[in-house]
């Protein structure tokens, strides 16, 4: 176990058990190696089957993470864009999701909502790095075609899945729609060819095969959240 006396201690709020899954294999060894600190993952609190919730359940949590060791303590999170609704309430929901169409200005004015409503509970957020992923977890999981080939046995879900991934220019842009997010994608496919793929299992040997390296430099923003944790932890 890592002597914390040192460093700094990461905690990363994440919506289910596939991300929590994931990024304790390859995330986080990554941080501890780059930082020699610790970095955890937690499920959202107050959901019982993972998943999103109201950000007036979520600020609770975040708060009292936040307060643990102001000087030793990041928090962060890790949410799906593409899974939060209005009935979510979160702050500049509309200015985001509805009054204009590019997500990635919409994902920025949510990050950004989380850490005003943080402010507005008189939360010190210095060291609070709010992340919201564009469209969801599974557009990391198409960084590469070596994970997709090394889990699934059947060529046309290998070329099938690749088309996707070439039609984009980086992973975090494929989604056109609540039905076509990449985890849909991958399981229409999948079913579509009598494939079998379970979520948290299948999730997690496809990213460990392709590796943290090359889906942060397939995921310009993931990549940049990652990098915005090491620079913080390095302050």
């Amino acid at each position: 176990m890592v002597n914390l006396s040192n460093n700094k201690l990461v905690y990363c709020v994440v919506e289910g058990q596939t991300e929590k899954a994931v990024f304790n294999e390859i995330l986080r060894p990554y941080i501890n190696n780059e930082t020699k600190s610790e970095m955890v993952f937690s499920l959202i609190k107050s959901t019982k089957q993972g998943g999103i919730a109201k950000f007036d359940k979520i600020l609770p949590q975040l708060r009292n993470l936040i307060k643990r060791d102001k000087n030793k303590t990041i928090v962060t999170t890790f949410f799906d864009y593409y899974g939060i609704h209005d009935s979510h309430n979160f702050k500049f929901y509309n200015e985001a999701k509805v009054q204009q169409k590019n997500s990635l200005k919409g994902v920025c004015l949510l990050e950004k909502g989380m850490t005003q409503r943080l402010n507005e509970e008189n939360v010190d957020t210095r060291n609070f790095i709010p992340y919201i992923q564009l469209h969801e977890f599974e557009a990391l999981l198409f960084s590469s075609d070596i994970g997709f080939k090394d889990l699934f046995d059947n060529s046309l879900v290998i070329a099938k899945l690749n088309e996707i991934r070439k039609r984009y220019p980086n992973p975090e842009n494929i989604n056109d729609d609540q039905n076509n997010a990449p985890s849909k994608r991958i399981l229409k496919i999948v079913l579509k060819h009598k494939a079998i793929y379970q979520k948290e299992s299948g999730g997690l040997s496809i990213a460990k095969k392709i590796g943290i390296h090359t889906i942060m430099e397939k995921c310009p923003r993931f990549n940049k959240w990652v990098n915005r944790l090491i620079d913080k932890i390095n302050e």
